[in-house]
């Protein structure tokens, strides 16, 4: 998410403690290695999707086994009285580091991740942006993920943090801005904190995010989030001015032409194939007048309309939750072109032109997976969500 500051301290403290004996009762083997195969990088999930150990952001979120033996950190979680995404514990080997990156899809435009240390030294420092700080042992901190960052363990020390990610009520925000620490304040300034002690017996009541994700995304967002990105493009001077129009232009027809769609077809199965033949075409067209351009401080245009718009827009593995249908129910099928590796990919490979949305005479009909891990359904031996759940 986007802050005015790149690092702010929530006035809370934990016991360091407590923390570290349950994480200490994890095996080894538990430990999940990083998705992304970053060396040195892995985790423990306690709030997942459906409860289970994975890397997911869409889908009804639930505790994990690893959360249900960890009372004090269940504690910690209930305490926010936030509805509560993906949370886990993060653990970065001696020596090894978070690459330089930023957090530019659809799950963190909206939520922060909350960070609270439980063993780390100086020597691990983040950074995000032009400012860094350590995180010291049982505080509490967010930062701005729409930012590049990275975090470097310099130590010989594996370094554990509890990460929390949520979008925040007005309570949570009022505590961020009125209560809380940026690096830009009085640093001599003591920061008055409450401290979360440990407490057996207490009964902890979690609230977990259920809908995090649009079957069809409506008109309105689309359009809200393309002028957000519209607007840093704009504002970054090294961007060519041909480069920006051509893509102001794009998102222009792009937003005008989903909103008839929506008219017409709001989430019903009837649209699918033309919202999704529609964002193809718009992918294709942004990947070759639009490449160059550069957000403010967080890398490529492109890559965040793909991946906060382009790839947001559509999740239609989840239409069964969102009509209330019982999970195992069969999943919704979608119609699509008939291409080896998926449409898109294809005519960027071959400099095909973008066709219009496809008639049933010359369409495959499949099923979309219920998790975005499983095999794609078009037969391209990918994953769904590296193939037809992700348009690029």
């Amino acid at each position: 998410m986007k802050l005015p500051h790149e690092f702010y301290q929530l006035p809370y403290t934990f016991d360091v403690s407590q923390l570290v004996k349950e994480v200490e009762q994890i095996s080894e083997s538990d430990w999940v290695t990083h998705h992304e195969g970053f060396q040195g990088n892995s985790a423990i999930p306690l709030i997942s999707v459906n409860g289970d150990f994975n890397n997911d952001f869409k889908g009804p979120m639930k505790p994990t086994s690893a959360l249900e033996k960890s009372p004090y950190i269940k504690q910690i979680l209930a305490s926010f009285g936030e509805v509560l995404s993906r949370s886990r514990l993060m653990r970065l080997a001696p020596g090894a580091q978070v690459p330089l990156h930023s957090d530019i899809n659809y799950h963190w435009y909206k939520r922060v991740r909350v960070h609270i240390p439980i063993t780390t030294t100086e020597q691990v420092q983040f950074f995000c942006h032009d400012k860094q700080v350590h995180m010291g042992a049982g505080e509490c901190w967010i930062f701005d993920s729409w930012k590049l960052h990275k975090v470097e363990n310099n130590s010989d020390q594996y370094r554990v943090h509890l990460v929390v990610d949520l979008a925040g009520s007005s309570r949570f925000w009022r505590t961020v801005f009125q209560h809380s620490r940026s690096i830009a304040d009085n640093q001599s300034v003591p920061l008055k904190c409450q401290s979360i002690d440990f407490q057996t017996n207490l009964a902890h009541d979690i609230t977990t995010e259920q809908f995090n994700a649009p079957v069809i995304m409506p008109a309105a967002e689309i359009e809200y989030l393309t002028n957000e990105l519209l607007a840093e493009v704009k504002h970054n001077p090294e961007n060519l001015v041909a480069d920006v129009n051509a893509f102001s232009l794009l998102i222009t027809d792009f937003v005008a032409d989903w909103r008839m769609l929506w008219l017409q077809f709001e989430c019903t199965k009837a649209g699918w194939p033309h919202y999704h033949a529609l964002r193809e075409q718009t992918m294709i067209k942004a990947l070759q007048c639009a490449k160059s351009l550069q957000l403010m401080h967080s890398g490529s245009a492109i890559k965040a309309f793909e991946q906060l718009v382009i790839v947001a827009c559509m999740n239609i593995e989840l239409s069964d939750q969102h009509q209330g249908n019982n999970s195992s129910a069969a999943a919704p099928n979608i119609t699509t072109k008939n291409t080896a590796k998926g449409s898109v990919k294809a005519a960027v490979s071959t400099n095909q032109t973008p066709t219009e949305a496809p008639n049933t005479a010359s369409t495959n009909t499949f099923s979309a997976p219920q998790s975005r891990n499983s095999p794609c359904p078009c037969g391209s031996g990918e994953r769904y969500k590296a193939c037809h759940g992700k348009v690029s």
